[in-house]
């Protein structure tokens, strides 16, 4: 935890740097703060550790799946040079589940979803590559803060399947990765269109299943919430302020 809060100061203190050397140096071409927003949806998939669980013992088989989740948020983008940029805001996360249970001896079986919300602020660096005169392609690397404020419990459509999952964190840290495409105007703003891979440097959550089977007898299953993640991102940056 030391070394992550390290890598942290370290970017902030890298960032300051940078800008405060732009600002001493009085370069002629000024490159203002971008603001704008992002819409995420969390892609279910079976890579990257983010695929189906699977749990079984003498009387029931359970399984947990990633369902469509999202995420939505606003970003602040400084340019430090034509080629390269700095990232930071704010973002809400919602994980979605959906949990099965199937009894092996006595025939039931039951199911229901669940979310998980979470907050991040990312700290990212970006790198562009000018593809055509107002198509620009950028790769975005950093660490994501994540804040999650409560631990969830929850119950199936037949009350049979029950989940308690407990935060492991109240702040945890992401390795965050992007790839994507903008297109840029003067007047209207600029529109991006991308992916990006979220990895939390630990689980999430520590998830307890309690399955009642017959007459209230109960089996139990713990599991982790590893939080991996892929989105489809859908930004817009509002037109530059060249007066300010």
């Amino acid at each position: 935890m030391r070394t992550l809060k390290n890598i942290v100061l370290l970017l902030f203190l890298l960032s300051a740097v940078v800008v405060l050397g732009q600002k001493k140096k009085k370069k002629k071409k000024n490159f203002p703060a971008e603001f704008g927003f992002q819409i995420k949806p969390i892609i279910p998939v079976n890579y990257f550790g983010a695929g189906e669980q699977t749990f079984s013992d003498s009387v029931v088989d359970l399984s947990l799946n990633s369902t469509l989740g999202m995420s939505f948020g606003v970003l602040i983008r400084q340019k430090i040079t034509s080629k390269i940029a700095v990232e930071t805001g704010i973002s809400q996360i919602k994980r979605n589940y959906i949990m099965r249970g199937k009894g092996t001896k006595y025939g039931t079986s039951d199911e229901g979803k669940f979310g998980y919300v979470s907050y991040q602020i990312p700290l990212q660096g970006l790198f562009y590559i000018q593809l055509a005169e107002r198509i620009f392609m950028n790769t975005t690397a950093g660490v994501g803060v994540d804040m999650y404020p409560s631990s969830i419990t929850s119950k199936g459509d037949k009350y049979l399947i029950h989940q308690l999952t407990l935060r492991q964190h109240w702040i945890n840290f992401s390795m965050l990765a992007n790839l994507g495409v903008e297109y840029r105007t003067e007047k209207k703003g600029t529109f991006y269109f991308g992916f990006s891979f979220n990895k939390p440097f630990s689980p999430i959550g520590e998830t307890t299943f309690k399955y009642y089977y017959k007459d209230n007898q109960v089996t139990k299953t713990t599991t982790f919430l590893n939080g991996n993640y892929l989105t489809i991102d859908l930004r817009f940056f509002f037109p530059e302020n060249k007066d300010k």
